[in-house]
């Protein structure tokens, strides 16, 4: 006959989740795997370090079109709310549209 033992449920999941977690490491590649997977990149920071120099940026020019643009659309939000704008709208809408529309 087999012996039945009681564990509570919160040492029956620490058990399963330890026994998941040395599954997931023990599926790990070795540190020679790995350098061979992966190869060395140190180099890469040096070269991206020298193309980051020689590209120019004008992040004045972009500030200045951001608020430009921010601006803009702040004052068309403010004057579609604005009843004569509406209305402003609908009458040349009217006059260029042909009559049958």
């Amino acid at each position: 006959m087999s012996e039945r033992t009681d564990i509570s449920f919160d040492a029956a999941l620490m058990m399963a989740l330890r026994a998941d977690a040395q599954r997931e490491l023990d599926s790990l590649p070795t540190p020679k795997q790995f350098e061979e997977i992966y190869p060395d990149t140190s180099q890469w920071d040096e070269r991206m370090t020298e193309a980051l120099k020689k590209k120019k940026h004008h992040p004045v020019l972009k500030r200045v079109l951001i608020a430009a643009l921010t601006l803009v659309m702040l004052t068309v939000g403010a004057l579609a709310v604005s009843a004569d704008f509406r209305r402003a709208v609908y009458t040349m809408i009217q006059k260029f549209l042909p009559i049958e529309m």
